[in-house]
């Protein structure tokens, strides 16, 4: 049998120690994630040995035949007792499943609050203590040291008591690969985790050690097998690929900003690659009257604006609230303190009541409004300088919006790859979730990292399947290989007219 089943207690003593084994059963399936939750699922007979092993706070630990370390471990979370006529007609027979350890990051939560933030002594405050500290908190540093201090602070040493897993160690700090910068609030760890390692070259597991039986958190980076590990169909170890290629549905995206006719300004974005590959021409108009822009007379864009109540025109703000350039707001602050000089001065001279005094504060008038008029003068010139960059601001929100249709609309290549277990290649001994490996088909090579591996055991061990899903394929997020499958067809179509 090429996997063998263990069962371990519920954790006692902050070990997990192994019960015994499921030497018979009637069918496995397990499913292993990169970086997210995998599942599994066991049928056995009911009233057997192996069922009664199988109890709530327990779970499983699977080996593969000549693989040292287990290939995968977690809890049990669900039963479902099973009876027909047709199957196992005197006792039945007791699905019981759950999920791998990896559901220890998904069950906990970044509290924001913390004791001594930024040193080695930080600690989460108890909830109830949770608003003496911040809102917010921030995280960052090396993946591998983020990932860390986020599973110590949420459930590791540093954890507070009654959030702790007992015969969970997320052993010591492992400072690899890139940095990651991020602001927490309440984040569940396992999305959190996701979104820092999406296309990153590191990866984690939570997973049972035989050597001090508990759980450990594993953080390493992917390997590259991309040499040694390869799946062709002259390998013999690739069951079935398919791929696809799409013409963009868009190729030609129009914004038009606001204002009416022929002052409104409308830009293009074409996809030239697009339309040359495949022969035609798809416009999409988009409205975009939220973007002040309109065409002025040199056929140019420039800024939508209106009259202020100053005076000035009103350009309006950046996206966070304030003055477009420093030098307009310190301008404005400049012109703000004039006019209070001024209104001061204007007060002074009312209230003067000799002819020494009225000819003083008319004197200090005089200079403030001379200072007044230096300072509107200096604003408005601000504010011409000011309208380039808030056009600028503008024009790149005209592009992002033609590109953001294209991006829906572009061409699109996909590829499906089915692999399969032989005596050369094997998971678990050659490859395991997280390296990096090589797929060659129709005359291209292409390299991705093992995502997900689902694996079913029937009959005793008698028959197994093993199906890597390898990059995006076979997910709801298949990543476009548009030019990866493009020279494809056209290494195929070259051999083809030789042939």
């Amino acid at each position: 049998m090429p996997y063998r089943v263990f069962v371990r207690g519920a954790a006692e003593q902050d070990q997990r120690p192994i019960l015994g084994e499921i030497d018979t059963w009637i069918k496995l399936d397990f499913t292993l994630r990169l970086c997210k939750v995998g599942t599994w699922q066991l049928l056995v007979k009911s009233g057997t040995h192996q069922e009664s092993l199988l109890q709530q706070g327990r779970g499983i630990v699977i080996y593969q035949d000549g693989v040292p370390d287990p290939v995968f471990s977690g809890q049990i979370d669900g039963f479902e007792r099973y009876w027909t006529t047709e199957q196992h007609t005197a006792s039945g027979s007791v699905f019981v499943g759950g999920t791998c350890d990896n559901d220890f990051a998904y069950g906990h939560l970044a509290f924001p609050g913390v004791s001594s933030p930024g040193q080695d002594s930080m600690a989460v405050l108890p909830l109830s203590q949770q608003y003496r500290g911040s809102d917010s908190r921030p995280a960052g540093g090396p993946l591998g040291q983020a990932l860390w201090v986020e599973a110590d602070l949420a459930m590791g040493a540093r954890a507070l008591p009654d959030r702790r897993i007992a015969g969970l160690s997320v052993g010591a700090n492992v400072p690899i690969g890139g940095s990651v910068k991020d602001t927490l609030r309440f984040d569940v760890l396992g999305a959190l985790f996701e979104k820092w390692l999406k296309d990153k070259r590191v990866g984690y597991r939570f997973v049972w050690d035989h050597h001090t039986r508990q759980v450990e958190l594993k953080i390493f980076p992917c390997r590259d097998r991309s040499g040694s590990v390869r799946f062709s169909p002259e390998l013999g170890n690739l069951r079935q690929y398919t791929w696809q290629l799409k013409a963009p549905s868009v190729t030609r995206a129009i914004v038009a900003c606001q204002g009416e006719g022929r002052d409104r300004y409308l830009w293009q974005k074409i996809d030239s690659e697009g339309e040359r590959q495949w022969g035609i021409k798809r416009e999409q108009f988009v409205d975009r009257r939220d973007i002040p822009l309109r065409t002025g007379k040199d056929g140019k864009p420039e800024l939508v604006t209106k009259a202020g109540s100053d005076g000035f025109e009103d350009i309006g703000m950046n996206p966070e609230g304030r003055e477009w350039t420093t030098d307009l707001a310190a301008k404005k602050a400049a012109l703000a303190a004039a006019d209070k000089a001024v209104g001061a001065a204007e007060k002074a001279l009312s209230e003067a009541k000799t002819d020494a005094e009225k000819k003083a504060a008319a004197t200090n008038l005089a200079a403030a409004k001379s200072l007044q008029g230096t300072a509107r003068t200096q604003t408005q010139a601000a504010i011409t300088a000011a309208k380039p960059v808030a056009v600028a601001h503008y024009l790149k929100a005209v592009e992002d919006a033609a590109s953001a249709v294209l991006k829906e609309g572009e061409k699109s290549g996909h590829f499906q790859i089915y692999p399969i277990d032989t005596e050369h290649c094997q998971f678990g001994r050659d490859y395991f979730v997280g390296d990096v490996v090589t797929i060659s088909a129709d005359g291209q090579e292409y390299q991705d990292v093992v995502k997900e591996v689902n694996i079913s055991v029937e009959d005793g061990g008698r028959i197994t399947s093993v199906t890597p899903k390898i990059g995006n394929q076979g997910t709801g997020e298949p990543l476009n290989l548009y030019k990866t499958v493009w020279e494809m067809k056209e290494k195929l179509r070259k051999l083809e007219s030789r042939m």
